[in-house]
């Protein structure tokens, strides 16, 4: 496994990822990512966004075939984390889609990820997930995630928080 920066070549790619994910979800029942949110546009730019300011990483196997990609930043939504939470430094993984073919391999990034953040000297590795999506909730809880609490948010899809520590 290889995990590097994204460039701006990757924004294709990773909407192919999102979209091969959303369909995966679709057959399931799940309708996460079934719409670009909170629209086309804004979806791309705050990827290309992420992509830019280095926070979106591509994992490729040896032969550098994408296998999947994550996102991770520092930015505390204050709309899902306390005054108090948001106080506790912590990195935020944002859209974590690994190719079916490579199932598993989330794993080993969420772990690379709690490492990176313990280096950065970051206390947490957070996410926020599709509120409804339970099958979501019970792998990140497999993966050494604590469920914070679920938020009922009108206009935010991903209102069920998680958060590991990252003690290393």
């Amino acid at each position: 496994m290889i995990i590097e920066r994204a460039d701006a070549d990757d924004l294709g790619v990773i909407l192919a990822l999102r979209t091969e994910a959303s369909d995966w979800l679709a057959q399931r029942g799940i309708n996460q990512w079934a719409v670009a949110w909170p629209n086309p546009e804004e979806q791309n730019r705050r990827i290309l966004t992420s992509i830019e300011a280095g926070e979106t990483w591509m994992i490729r196997d040896e032969n550098e075939a994408t296998m999947g990609t994550v996102a991770l930043d520092t930015f505390s939504d204050p709309q899902l984390w306390t005054p108090e939470e948001q106080a506790d430094p912590a990195m935020y993984m944002h859209r974590l889609i690994i190719r079916r073919k490579h199932a598993g391999l989330g794993t080993e990034v969420m772990d690379w990820a709690c490492h990176r953040a313990h280096r950065l000297g970051l206390h947490w590795l957070r996410i926020d997930v599709w509120t409804d999506n339970i099958g979501l909730h019970n792998y990140h809880l497999r993966n050494g995630f604590k469920h914070v609490r679920t938020l009922d948010l009108a206009d935010y899809p991903s209102g069920a928080l998680f958060q590991r520590p990252c003690d290393d």
